[in-house]
C-alpha cells in the first residue's frame, strides 16, 4: 500500500513540474510575442512619423508652386 502512495505522490509531483514548465513556456512565449508586437508598433509609428513629413514637404512644395502662379 505505501509503494502505491510513494508513487502516486511522485506521479502528482511530475504532473505538478510538468504543468508549472508548460505554464512557464507559455509565458516566455507570450513575453516574447509581447516583444514582436511592441518592436513592430514601434516600426509603424517611425514610418508614420516618416509619412507625416513627407506630407508637410509635399503641402509646402504645392504652396510654393501656387504662390508662383
Amino acid at each position: 500500500m505505501e509503494k502505491w502512495q510513494n508513487a502516486l505522490a511522485n506521479l502528482a509531483v511530475s504532473i505538478t513540474a510538468g504543468m508549472l514548465l508548460a505554464t512557464g513556456g507559455m509565458m516566455m512565449s507570450i513575453g516574447n510575442q509581447q516583444v514582436k508586437i511592441t518592436t513592430q508598433v514601434e516600426n509603424i509609428a517611425e514610418k508614420l512619423d516618416a509619412l507625416t513629413e513627407n506630407i508637410k514637404n509635399l503641402e509646402a512644395r504645392v504652396r510654393s508652386l501656387e504662390i508662383r502662379r
